[in-house]
This record gives C-alpha cells, sequence and structure tokens, in this order.
C-alpha cells in the first residue's frame, strides 16, 4: 500500500472521529446530579504530557516522564542548559565542553545522549516540535541554541517514542517547554568564576498580554560567555600522569600487572624547548642523545629515566628529563553565545459554529555561537618519500642551517643525510575555531471543533550555518622550505620550482628563530563551510472517539484517540577547505559531504481506559501508539508501541511500557564523503600488549602472520582515522521494555518514589566500530581473513598508517538498568522542630546493569561489555537538600558517579591501578528574594575535587589518553552570584 494512501486513509479516519464524536455518546445514561459526577465521571483536564499526543486526565503516563523545572536549572548554577542536564542519571556523555576539546571541528557542541546510545538516537523537541539540528548531516540538536531564559521546564522521556514522534527517538525524547503567556519583565545576570576560567551570563524576557488577554508577545535576549581552561592553569593536568610498562613483568602468568601508573612521563624522543632532537645515530652519538638550545647550538638530550618493559626493550617514553611536556591544550573549550526569540500566541474569537476556538502561534529565533580550541603541535610527519619517515623530517646533511660543529660531525661518520623530531609550537600553536549561526522559525495553528475535539497544524523551518577555521599546514610546501641550502652566498629552498612559487627556506635548528616569511610559505587557516536545513509540517487532531461504563463501577471511561500526518525534509552540504579536498595539508583530509531525503508519515494513538472505581484498580487504562514512515532513501518501515498503567489508590501505581521505535540513516551516515582525524593508537602488536585482549593466542598468532617481530615497538605518532558514509544502509531497529512502580503514601504526605526497569536491545545498529575496536579485533579474531584487517594499513615499518572506519549495519545494542527518584516536602513544624520553614530533599539515581555492543552479533571474541567502563558508570546519584524559610532559600547538593574501570575487555590484572574510583562532587546555594528581584550565591564543588587521577581518567577530557574523561568536571571549585528580577 503506497503511503499516499494511508495519508488518505489517515486524513479520512480523522475526520469521521470528529463527525462521529459530534453525534450522542452510544449507551450513555441520562446526567446525574453534579455532586455524583464528582464521584463517578472521570473529567478531562487540559493536559498534555510529553510521550503522548493525547490530552490526559492527569499528567500520568505509562511511559517514565522526568520533569526538570525551570528552577531546578537555577539551582544547579550553571548558565547552559547542557550542563544542567547532564547531571542526570539518564543522560549519558555527549558532546561539551569538556568532550570536545580535541575534535578539528564541533567545538563548543552541546549534544545529548540518553541511555548512553548516542546523540543520534536522542530525538530533542523544543514545545513537542523537531528543532534542527547543530551538527550537519546529523539529528543531533546543539542545546547551546535553547536558553534557559524562556525554559519552564524539560520533559525527559527515555523509552522508544518513535511511533509517536518519529524518527531518531530510539533511546528517548527530551522536550524543551518554554513559557507561555508571559506578561512582565525578566532580568537575570550571573557571573562565576573557577580559579582561571571565567563565566557571564545574561538574559532578559519582555512579555505583554493585549486585547483581553487574547494576544501575547514574548521576546527574550541571551548572552553567555564561558572561558576556557587550560592544562598549566591546573597543576592535575600538568603530573605526566600515565601507564607505562611493568619492568618486573617477566612473563605472561608470573601475576603481576603487565602496565603501572607513574607520574612525570614524557616523550624522551620531542624535547621540551620545540627544537630537533637527532633521531639518527651519528658517530659514538646514539639516537636521540643530541639536540639543541633555542638559538641553535648542539647540546646532548637529557631523555630522562628511559622506561622498559619486562625484557628490558626502551620504551619512547620516559620519567622526567627534557621530555616535551603539553601546557596549551585545553581542558575546556571556550564557548560565547547570543540570541534572541520571539514568541506570539494570539486567540481569534470564531463566530461559526464548528470552530469553537482558533489560536495563531509562532515562534523565532536566532543564536549565534563561537568556540575554539587547541592543542600543541607535535612533529606533523607521515610518510614522504626522501623527506619524512614515521615521526621524523629526514634532513640532508649540507642543509644550510645546521651548525659547523653538526656538519664536522656527519663529515666524519660518513652520514649524508638524518632524521629528527621537533614540536613546532614556534611556528603557531594549532587552533581550531568552530562558528554557529542557527535560525528557526514554527508558526500554525490549534484550537477545538464544536465537539471538543482539538486540532494543531503547523510549518517548521530551521538552518544551521557552520564555519570551522583550523590552522594547518601544506605538506609539500613544508618540505621544500625546510630542504635549505647556500646558493651564491644566500640561504635558499634546494628546488628551483619552489624557489619560483615564492619557497622561502626554514630555519628549524632552534626555536623563534625561523622567519615569518617562511612559516608563512607553508602554514596557512583552512576554513570549512557546512549547512543544515530542516523543513516539518505537522497537522494532527485529537479528542475522545466515545465513553463507556466501567465494569463494576459505571464510572465514564473516555475513550481518546489522536491522528495526524506528517512531512519531513533534510538537506545538509559540508565542504572542505579545496586544499584539504586535495590532501595537500597534514591530517584531517576531507571531502564534500551533501545529502538529503524526504519522509511522509502517518501516525495515530489510542487511549482506552478498562477499569475504573473496583477494588485494587482505581484506573487502569492501555495505550497504544503507530506510525508508519516513507523515505526516499530507505523506504517505507512502521513502529509502534503499547502501555499499560494500573492504578491501585492514591497510594501506588504499576505503569509499563513496550515500544519498537525505527531510526533511518542520517545523511552523514548515508552520504559522508570521508573526513580524516588523527588520534592516539595502541598497536594491539605493541611487545606490551602482544600478551592482552580476549584472545590472546589469536593476537599473537596474527600479527606474526602480519611480519611483525614478538619484539615490536610501536610509533608513538598520531595517526590518521578516516570516517566515511554508507549509502547502502538500512534502518536501525529498537525494542524497549519499560516497567516501572509509582508510590505516594497517603501515611507520609509530601513523599514520592519511583523505580523504573528499563530494557533496550537495538539490531541493525548503524555504527561505526570505532578504531580501537576495528584494530583490536583485526588481530584478536581467529584468522587475519576477518570484516576487521581491510580497514587497517600499515607502513613498510609495520607502524598502523590508517585505519578506515566506515559506518556499517552490523552491531548490535543491549542496555537495561534501574531508574530511581525519591522526593520528600515537609514543614518543620509537622517534624516537631520549630517553624522554621520548610524542608525538601530530592534524590535520583541510575542503575546500569547492562550496556554491551556487538560489532559482529553471535561472536563473543569482539564482544565490548561497556556497563562499569569509562565513560559509562554502573551508579549515577544526584541528591539535594533544601531550606525555605520566608524569604531565604539554601540548598545542598551532591553528585556520585560510581566506580570506572579502564575497559572490561582488559584481561585481569593486566593495568594497574585499572579502575578509577568512585567520584563525589558537593554544592551550595543561597538565595534571597525581596519584591521584584532576588540576589544568589554558591559554590559548586566547594571541596574542588580534581578528576581521578588514574592515567585513563587524569585530564577530564580525551586529550592524549585514548579515553574519554570529560564525565567529571574538570573545572574544579567553582563560585557564582547574581541576581534575578522580574517586574
Amino acid at each position: 500500500m503506497r503511503l499516499s494512501a494511508y495519508l488518505k486513509t489517515g486524513t479520512m479516519i480523522a475526520g469521521l472521529a470528529v463527525m462521529a464524536t459530534a453525534q450522542p455518546v452510544w449507551a450513555q445514561e441520562a446526567p446525574a446530579p453534579a455532586a455524583e459526577q464528582e464521584e463517578t465521571v472521570s473529567a478531562v483536564a487540559d493536559i498534555v504530557v510529553t510521550g503522548s499526543r493525547i490530552r490526559r486526565p492527569n499528567v500520568e503516563a505509562s511511559t517514565p516522564v522526568n520533569v526538570v523545572d525551570a528552577q531546578e536549572i537555577e539551582n544547579t548554577g550553571v548558565t547552559n542548559l547542557i550542563d544542567a542536564m547532564a547531571r542526570q542519571p539518564q543522560v549519558g556523555l555527549g558532546s561539551s565542553a569538556a568532550s570536545t576539546t580535541n575534535t578539528v571541528a564541533g567545538q563548543g557542541l552541546a549534544t545529548l545522549n540518553l541511555r548512553n546510545l548516542g546523540g543520534s538516537r536522542t530525538l530533542v523537541l523544543v514545545n513537542g516540535r523537531r528543532h534542527v539540528a547543530g551538527s550537519s548531516g546529523t539529528s543531533a540538536v546543539d542545546v547551546n541554541t535553547i536558553s534557559k531564559t524562556t525554559i519552564a521546564r524539560v520533559d525527559t522521556v527515555t523509552g522508544g517514542s518513535s511511533a509517536v514522534y518519529g524518527a531518531d527517538a530510539v533511546a528517548g525524547v527530551v522536550n524543551f517547554i518554554t513559557k507561555q503567556d508571559f506578561d512582565g519583565v525578566a532580568f537575570q545576570s550571573q557571573y562565576g568564576s573557577a580559579d582561571g576560567p571565567s563565566t557571564y551570563f545574561g538574559s532578559i524576557a519582555v512579555g505583554r498580554n493585549f486585547n483581553d488577554g487574547r494576544t501575547n508577545i514574548m521576546g527574550a535576549a541571551t548572552y553567555d560567555k564561558t572561558e576556557g581552561l587550560y592544562r598549566h592553569e591546573r597543576d592535575y593536568a600538568m603530573s605526566g600522569l600515565a601507564y607505562i610498562p611493568n619492568p618486573n613483568k617477566k612473563s605472561p602468568n608470573d601475576g603481576l600487572p603487565s602496565f603501572i601508573m607513574a607520574r612525570d612521563v614524557y616523550t624522551n624522543i620531542t624535547n621540551d624547548s620545540f627544537t630537533p632532537v637527532i633521531v639518527t645515530p651519528i658517530g659514538a652519538n646514539a639516537a636521540y642523545s643530541l639536540t639543541f638550545t633555542p638559538d641553535g647550538k648542539l647540546v646532548p638530550f637529557d631523555r630522562g629515566q628511559i622506561t622498559v618493559d619486562g625484557a628490558g626493550r626502551p620504551q619512547k617514553f620516559s620519567i622526567g628529563g627534557d621530555g616535551f611536556k603539553f601546557r596549551e591544550d585545553a581542558l575546556r573549550t571556550p564557548v560565547e553565545r547570543y540570541g534572541g526569540e520571539l514568541q506570539l500566541r494570539h486567540q481569534f474569537q470564531p463566530t461559526g459554529g464548528f470552530i469553537t476556538e482558533l489560536n495563531l502561534f509562532a515562534e523565532g529565533k536566532y543564536f549565534h555561537t563561537e568556540a575554539t580550541s587547541q592543542r600543541e603541535n607535535g612533529t606533523f610527519a607521515g610518510d614522504v618519500p626522501g623527506t619524512a619517515t614515521g615521526n621524523a623530517y629526514r634532513i640532508q646533511a649540507d642543509n644550510a642551517f645546521l651548525p659547523d660543529d653538526l656538519k664536522t660531525m656527519l663529515t666524519t661518520a660518513g652520514v649524508t643525510q638524518f632524521d629528527i623530531t621537533r614540536n613546532d609550537r614556534d611556528f603557531g600553536i594549532r587552533t581550531y575555531e568552530s562558528v554557529y549561526d542557527t535560525t528557526r522559525f514554527v508558526t500554525g495553528f490549534d484550537g477545538a471543533f464544536a465537539n471538543g475535539w482539538r486540532f494543531e497544524a503547523y510549518i517548521n523551518y530551521g538552518q544551521t550555518k557552520s564555519e570551522f577555521t583550523n590552522f594547518d599546514r601544506l605538506q609539500k610546501e613544508f618540505y621544500e622550505s625546510i630542504d635549505a641550502i647556500r646558493e651564491n652566498g644566500q640561504i635558499v629552498c634546494r628546488s628551483v620550482d619552489a624557489r619560483s612559487r615564492g619557497c622561502k627556506p626554514l630555519n628549524l635548528f632552534g626555536a623563534g628563530i625561523a622567519s615569518q616569511d617562511a612559516i608563512d610559505y607553508s602554514y596557512i587557516y583552512t576554513v570549512r563551510n557546512d549547512i543544515t536545513r530542516q523543513w516539518n509540517a505537522v497537522a494532527s487532531v485529537n479528542g475522545e472517539l466515545f465513553s463507556y461504563p466501567s465494569l463494576f463501577s459505571g464510572t465514564s471511561l473516555p475513550v481518546s484517540f489522536a491522528a495526524g500526518v506528517e512531512w519531513r525534509k533534510e538537506y545538509a552540504r559540508s565542504v572542505p577547505d579545496i586544499r584539504s579536498q586535495k590532501g595537500l595539508i597534514f591530517q584531517n583530509a576531507q571531502q564534500i559531504t551533501e545529502g538529503r531525503y524526504e519522509s511522509k508519515e502517518i501516525f495515530g494513538e489510542i487511549n482506552l481506559p478498562l477499569l475504573a472505581d473496583v477494588p485494587f484498580v482505581q484506573y487502569l487504562d492501555l495505550t497504544a501508539a503507530y506510525r508508519y514512515q516513507d523515505y526516499t532513501t530507505t523506504g517505507g518501515d512502521s513502529s509502534y508501541g503499547v502501555g499499560l498503567e494500573w492504578t491501585i489508590n492514591r497510594d501506588i501505581r504499576f505503569r509499563g511500557n513496550y515500544a519498537k521505535a525505527v531510526r533511518s540513516p542520517n545523511i552523514n551516515e548515508l552520504f559522508g564523503g570521508g573526513s580524516e582525524g588523527y588520534n592516539q593508537i595502541d598497536d594491539p602488536c605493541d611487545a606490551t600488549r602482544l600478551n592482552l585482549g580476549n584472545a590472546s593466542s589469536n593476537r599473537k598468532a596474527n600479527c606474526a602472520a602480519l611480519g611483525l617481530s614478538p619484539n615490536f615497538v610501536q610509533s608513538t605518532a598520531t595517526r590518521p582515522v578516516v570516517s566515511q558514509g554508507n549509502p547502502a544502509l538500512n534502518p536501525e531497529e529498537g525494542e524497549t521494555l519499560t516497567l516501572g512502580v509509582v508510590l505516594t503514601p497517603s501515611f507520609l504526605p509530601g513523599f514520592a518514589l519511583t523505580v523504573d526497569h528499563y530494557s533496550i536491545k537495538i539490531s541493525d545498529v548503524i555504527a561505526s566500530l570505532g578504531f580501537r575496536n576495528i584494530i583490536n579485533n583485526c588481530v584478536d579474531s581467529p584468522t587475519l581473513n576477518n570484516p576487521f584487517c581491510a580497514s587497517v594499513s600499515r607502513g613498510s615499518d609495520g607502524n598502523i598508517t590508517r585505519v578506515l572506519n566506515q559506518v556499517l549495519n552490523v552491531a548490535e545494542y543491549t542496555n537495561s538498568g534501574w531508574d530511581i527518584t525519591a522526593s520528600y516536602r515537609t514543614d518543620l513544624a509537622k517534624l516537631g522542630l520549630p517553624d522554621y520553614g520548610s524542608l525538601s530533599f530530592s534524590a535520583t539515581g541510575g542503575l546500569l546493569d547492562e550496556l554491551t555492543y556487538d560489532p559482529v552479533p553471535g561472536d563473543p571474541s569482539v564482544r565490548d561489555e561497556q556497563a562499569g567502563e569509562l565513560p559509562n558508570p554502573k551508579h549515577r546519584m544526584n541528591f539535594r537538600v533544601t531550606w525555605d524559610y520566608e524569604n531565604l532559600s539554601v540548598s545542598y547538593a551532591n553528585q556520585y558517579l560510581g566506580s570506572m574501570v579502564r575497559s572490561n575487555q582488559d584481561p585481569a590484572g593486566a593495568y594497574e591501578p585499572y579502575k578509577a574510583p568512585s567520584w563525589v562532587t558537593h554544592d551550595i546555594r543561597a538565595e534571597y528574594r525581596f519584591d521584584k528581584y532576588s540576589v544568589f550565591a554558591g559554590v559548586n564543588n566547594f571541596t574542588n575535587e580534581d578528576p581521578p587521577q588514574t592515567p585513563f581518567t587524569w585530564t577530564g577530557t580525551s586529550l592524549n589518553t585514548g579515553f574519554n574523561g570529560s564525565i567529571y568536571n574538570n573545572l574544579g571549585r567553582y563560585v557564582y552570584v547574581g541576581v534575578n528580577a522580574k517586574f
């Protein structure tokens, strides 16, 4: 059946439903007296709950909904919504100021990741409507474009909601709901500092009711600036914490860890003064024994205490010495944003009999965001025949910039060329700048028909334009400039052709002595431009189909229904710098990505009460939802959900929901042209890792088959990982089951407890396997003839040179756990204490039982058990207690993250320490309210807790560890003050 037929059928159903309900309700008894009606008739109030389009008689639903109101957001002391939402146990690690420090694009993005299943499976709405993505080619919404200024509350539905809202809601929905009918002026200003970086926030909202309250216009403006945090500003980030091979590890079965923790660990092949270290042995001078002073003099290089493994093999890291020390890398990305919002709502006064209520609504906004990050340069070499190899530059013995004593040494030893390593920080620090401009417009009508049914129809357009500017280097030009000779008394580039193109000789043999002209010949800024557009149109109706008397009680049970149609179009285009497209620069070669798709969808939902007001059943109802969607890329598919809610009495209520959700591949996943990023890679064939992994015997055999010696020591250079799309992808499918209980005991007024269990299974997962999984699985599989090895390239020296990380439909996710929330509010007088106000307690907890990623379902040798490993703690909890007395409010809160291991795939005892301890931070806040304004102040993390000091979490980022520790707040103690005013 074609979708057009479904759309027509759906429209007819909705129309028939409207006409049918205009007739008298069947089997309805004569109206009872008013008092009797209050006891026996379930009234329908004007409430819509996130997770359903049906207006319900209460705010309860069969799917768990976590609500965070505006005051709770204020209590956190943060100025952006992503930091407030990241505290929720249901929210895993997404993009943030700490997690985007190590990316070449996307700095400052703020995306949500429900259930640790990825931002692409989390649907973000504003007032129940879709929002344009912040990252081109994806569905991930940048929460930085949503200001807390106008937010009334945030609803989070942690269950498959694709049947209600469409694709991308596999893990759940986050719905940001704005204030309505605001009348007055509200102002907020806040300043905060964290012993270095500061935050600045200011907002104003102005609203006015007109026409006897029938028209409301609200405008709001927001400015928010968060300064960056850099390594040198935190002692813990300068401690050189790292794993080193255990020198006492003599055999695989001696019970000793393979790696141990040490401090002051630095590379021993690159120095800390931005001058070269000579790699090649020259005469009696061993490799890495000579370096240069900043003014170009040849001196010995102090490599420190060179680390060795149990077989005595020297490593490329040392304890102490003059090796390079990272100082300028960003721990948190500086973000500056500003924007404005407008909302309009106007109530018409229909005079006809068909429509009794008609409202016009419109929303518009613009947000501008800027973010920057930086990393210190390494030896940007790569493998270039004749000019560079691995992690070193190749220099000719007649280079014009060599000091005389080195020339003599080379001549005596008969060396005609040699290799050097160098940190090129003096040529310019490697910077990344991201700029985003987001616009969004929504307009439509809602209202009611004469029979009580309601309707809504709207159109929605959004656009995000992004520009990414990176400090890069032209490889060919760089190697031309460092190959300098003396000709006719002048130092020039060796290549005549290069000279004709403006080549200037670049002096590597010192620090800060190269001419700017020489630097400018090869060092450049590249620019990538992205654009994302979204068009969306939705029309729906909802209301009561009929009602019937409940068995045994006669209570009237209204059967409610909602149905509608939806059309959506997505377009994205990403155009890298032409020099990046041609592969002319070092790192980050990228190709154009461009794609589009459309979907046409029909949906329906029904709420069927089953029983009411009988013993053990105050209310029992069944809900069901269905959606059919037809994509121009992947064709037709459907999703559905069934829920049951059983209220025994006012004390206890049970709820359950089963849903099948689908997610169609996004534009990047389908059409990604290929992007290249560089990562620090732990080669499983390195001698120190040969006995590790889930199948060490396979690893040894396969590494030998690759021609690698058991004594192989990998290069420490970062390596390119290329990600690209796959147009042959199919939709992924998710099944979600949630079962829960809500307790509000009458013997303890003010107390509420909810306990929900969830279980999620996603098949045909659209995912890249991750470079670490690809590399390890290649050699851990039974043979090299497996799906992974084709994606791993190695050079002539055996080192990995490139990893292809293509998106596939091969994996499976399983996820299960528990959500627990509790709250209690009471007056102190009720506790027998002096009447000094009230106390409120709230706690939310998350228990993660399972999070399993199967890249090849059915093959346990490559299974990735992620629960309890960084960044997925098995236990999370937030607690807050607030004392309110007259105009004063004082609160204390803490956040708890359970211990996490480095990786569940590590053999027992391979790393010491292998586990980051549990982590707790403490916050305090006080606010005093005057007539029209209030002042507040607080301290977050007032005990100044650092991220856990283990080699995989110590910086609270992913810098130089291969693991993302940004689930820990690395800001430290944060003190803030502010003022609110409302007129």
